[in-house]
């Protein structure tokens, strides 16, 4: 285990590991940037009741209730589905593994 994502590319480069688990938007971003040729293998299956996702809004802002609408239809009719399989699995190289 590492104190940080530093430490883990240090010792991935150093041979000292031969891989690292990190969540998907830093492994896009360690095996585009950080690590020369780096590769993802795969993206561990969700284990909860789906993804979570966020977005920051000013406290009170009127655009809150329209953002929220907007996520919960694209979530409804399978859009966010076939985006996330797209550009975060699939197309992107890093499906979701079998157990």
């Amino acid at each position: 285990m590492f104190n940080d994502n530093a430490a883990g590319v240090s010792a991935l480069k150093n041979k000292q590991i031969d891989g690292l688990v990190v969540d998907l938007p830093t492994a896009f971003y360690l095996s585009g940037v950080e690590v020369p040729n780096g590769i993802i293998v795969g993206q561990l299956p969700s284990t909860g009741s789906g993804d979570q996702f966020g977005l920051l809004l000013s406290k009170g802002s009127k655009l809150t209730s329209c953002v929220s609408g907007a996520v919960d239809a694209i979530t409804a009719d399978g859009t966010l589905a076939a985006i996330t399989d797209k550009w975060l699995a699939t197309d992107a190289g890093a499906p979701v593994l079998k157990p």
